[in-house]
């Protein structure tokens, strides 16, 4: 039975007037200050912009087939989107909400993700075990490499200069030097691993795995998993859709879980691992996204084809906003022009 606060939570804000309609809104507005988020809407063909925290819609505007993971350039002027039906990458110009470039890559390119100093997409191809680099600049083709089998997502370290890429035919973290493009370390994680979210030094991931609700803590330096995040043992489901979404503040200070299973956002101690807080969102959250300031975190609910706002101090929902349907992946970052 789906969490009933999620529910009273949504049914109270629609009533308050409080959700944007992303589908009645698709020209884009004046180009904002402060926080964005994008959202890729994997059912309905298209990449929808909101701000934060207010929720105003900045327009939806169509990619490829199937659009799944996105990326933001750090100035928000550019937004990457992987096609997972089409094999391809959007690139969209984030002022005009509008496509100015698609690149072909891989069969069913998943997540994405720029590298520290913004000149290269990282794009893993899970229906053919690769990933494609991609110049930055000009959405082109650098070089494609090998990968594990079925590569689904990636998170980069700045500090180690380095691509963690999660392996799930292999159940394993692969680490790449992003100077040399070359694989330097596997991590068995002794599970089917799904969102990664790594700390400022590199050497730990926080990982969820399927049937877990809770996450690993993961030494990235071979020790493998050390320890784990318990949120409690939520109703079974075949397809294991306990904890996925899993995010970092930027200050290092909380870890942010969702659980697919109980609709809920949970506050952890990344240091001593012990959940600290509960707000319930929509129903079936996908991902997280978090604001510079590390004020507020975005989480698309995925069957509402909306995003939850939450005030990450108050610990509240503090509006929802329709993006489209099916939301999967989103980014948060700098609105275009933003100063």
């Amino acid at each position: 039975m789906k969490n009933q606060a999620a529910m009273v939570t949504l049914v109270a804000l629609l009533f308050a007037g409080e959700v944007a309609d992303a589908a009645t809104c698709l020209e884009p507005s004046a180009a904002p200050s402060g926080s964005c988020a994008y959202v890729t809407s994997f059912g309905g063909g298209d990449v929808c912009g909101i701000t934060v925290p207010d929720g105003r819609v900045l327009g939806c505007v169509a990619t490829g087939d199937k659009p799944h993971g996105l990326a933001l350039s750090e100035d928000g002027a550019r937004v990457y989107v992987s096609n997972e039906g089409s094999g391809s990458v959007s690139v969209i110009d984030a002022a005009t909400m509008k496509v100015v470039s698609e690149v072909r890559v891989g069969r069913q390119p998943n997540q994405v993700a720029l590298t520290p100093r913004g000149d290269q997409l990282w794009v893993l191809n899970n229906g053919d075990s690769t990933i494609s680099v991609l110049d930055a600049t000009g959405a082109s083709p650098v070089r494609t490499l090998p990968a594990g089998r079925a590569p689904h997502v990636i998170a980069m370290s700045p500090r180690k200069g380095a691509a963690i890429v999660t392996s799930e035919g292999d159940g394993a973290l692969d680490v790449f030097d992003l100077r040399t493009l070359e694989r330097v370390s596997r991590t068995i994680v002794f599970g089917f691993p799904r969102v990664l979210a790594v700390d400022a030094t590199g050497e730990t991931a926080f990982l969820t795995v399927r049937w877990l609700n809770g996450a690993l803590a993961v030494d990235l330096g071979g020790k493998g998993p050390f320890d784990r995040v318990a949120l409690g043992e939520p109703r079974f489901a075949p397809e294991g859709k306990d904890a996925h979404g899993i995010a970092l503040t930027h200050d290092g200070k909380i870890l942010l879980l969702i659980t697919q299973m109980t609709d809920e956002l949970t506050f952890v101690d990344p240091r001593t691992l012990k959940p600290s807080g509960v707000v319930a969102v929509g129903h079936n959250p996908n991902w997280i996204g978090i604001t510079a300031d590390d004020r507020y975190a975005v989480v698309s609910t995925t069957d509402d084809d909306s995003a939850s706002i939450v005030d990450l101090s108050s610990r509240q929902v503090v509006r929802a906003v329709r993006v489209g349907r099916q939301p999967k992946r989103l980014a948060v970052g700098s609105c275009p022009g933003a100063r």
